[in-house]
């Protein structure tokens, strides 16, 4: 039984990507695996020390983990605070530890794979396990010197028949915020049965608000929404006066006979890091005051408090697009700034406030920051609607405001996405074009 430090216990030597083991002492240098005196198993080679409260509570055996359902069979609160190994034990492609019985309850043995302890080795290993992808910064450069952004577009009858084009699609998603469809049919326009349903299905899963779950953007008389209006739009996101804005939106462009009525884009993840590095005093200003969305109209009352940049240190991974507070590095998660739907601020709004809000301002409009699009019939964008902000420029009929079909000539189609369907998709794809399921 192990007794502290001077107890003999099995241990492992490093033999290629497999366990193998022996027996010796603790205090042996160079070994794979040793028993630590605070409660650790450590593998040097992981660079990774492993609790024994972790490792007994991620037990993946049949009596902790369900076999079919892979839900867990106990809590985390049932283990002992005090439980320890009794032996360690060498296994072909893995880690077995027997552990001691502890107020009555026998003893109990666990198996941890080696893959299964490189995973959970690092952060950056387990992001890696879940096929995160690190966003990439862009500004206008990105797009320079073309007549269009085909480095982010995809042929639609190509993204319904070709899966690799399709996980193409989401990594540029993931990484940039922003990608753009050609050759989407405009035939259908119906809610019910309209092509924008029928993609957004396959790409992720519709999300419901009170605009329904598509709706359309046309020019109308007395809207209650600018966006409804050939007025200038100009930078912002959607619905930040929900407790949780939807992650990614969807336009689908299906009618433009118009003068003007360019699309707009901006990084807003870019321009944060771009005040961080310039004025890291205001950006933390931002992440640390909370500023008021509503929309109290149309029989609607909706309001939200939300900061200008929400910080996630939850990774512990410090990488080109984290932030550093106090020597820990975060992830700027989500970003909120939509000036239509802003309500009056909080009386205890800090007057340094409304000059770092305008200092992030003048980034966000900065000519060099912003992409600027004529979405074509039959094109559509998608983007991230937590980090891209997007605008409009004003647009003016050539002629009469209805064509000879009797619609609307600028009409664009929309939805928004629920972000884990979304993720989830993308996982399962890129798992089968790796397994080649």
């Amino acid at each position: 039984m192990l007794r502290g430090s001077k107890a003999f216990i099995t241990r492992t030597l490093r033999c290629r990507d497999s366990f193998s083991f022996c027996r010796r002492k603790t205090s042996t240098a160079g070994s794979f695996v040793s028993v630590l005196n605070k409660g650790r198993v450590s593998v040097p080679s992981l660079s990774a020390e492993f609790p024994f409260l972790w490792l007994r509570d991620s037990c993946q055996c049949a009596s902790c983990v369900h076999p079919s359902t892979r839900q867990k069979l106990h809590k985390s609160s049932d283990i002992h605070p005090q439980i320890k190994p009794l032996r360690l034990m060498d296994k072909p492609d893995g880690l077995q530890i027997d552990w001691e019985p502890f107020d009555g309850r026998p003893e109990h043995a666990s198996f941890y794979p080696s893959d299964f302890l490189r995973r959970h080795a690092s952060p950056a290993n387990l992001l890696q396990f879940h096929k995160e992808v690190p966003a990439q910064r862009w500004t206008s450069k990105h797009f320079a010197n073309r007549s269009g952004p085909e480095e982010l577009s995809f042929e639609y009858p190509v993204l319904l028949r070709d899966p690799q084009a399709l996980h193409t699609a989401y990594t540029d998603l993931a990484k940039y915020g922003l990608v753009f469809i050609r050759n989407m049919p405009t035939e259908r326009v119906a809610d019910a049965d309209c092509e924008l349903r029928s993609f957004a299905q396959k790409f992720g899963m519709l999300r419901n608000t009170f605009y329904g779950e598509t709706w359309d953007v046309k020019n109308i008389k007395n809207s209650k929404n600018i966006a409804y209006t050939n007025l200038d739009l100009g930078l912002h996101m959607d619905l930040l006066y929900f407790v949780e804005p939807p992650r990614y939106q969807i336009l689908h462009c299906l009618r433009n006979k118009v003068d003007g009525g360019h699309s707009l884009f901006v990084d807003g993840l870019n321009a944060a890091l771009e005040l961080y590095e310039s004025s890291p005093e205001e950006f933390f200003c931002l992440a640390d005051t909370n500023v008021a969305f509503h929309y109290i109209n149309d029989g609607h009352h909706l309001q939200c408090l939300h900061p200008t940049f929400v910080l996630d240190g939850k990774t512990g991974n410090q990488s080109p697009m984290s932030v550093v507070r106090d020597g820990k590095p975060y992830k700027i998660s989500a970003i909120n700034y939509s000036p239509p739907f802003q309500a009056p601020l909080p009386l205890d709004t800090p007057p340094s406030f409304y000059s770092a809000l305008a200092t992030y301002s003048d980034i966000l409009n900065k000519a060099s920051n912003r992409f600027t699009y004529l979405l074509r019939e039959g094109e559509a964008v998608i983007f991230d609607n937590r980090r891209v902000l997007h605008g409009r420029t004003s647009f003016s009929d050539r002629g009469d405001s209805l064509n000879r079909d009797g619609e609307t000539s600028r009409w664009l189609k929309g939805c928004y996405l629920e972000e884990d369907a979304v993720l989830d998709k993308r996982r399962v794809l890129a798992g089968n074009l790796l397994t080649g399921a």
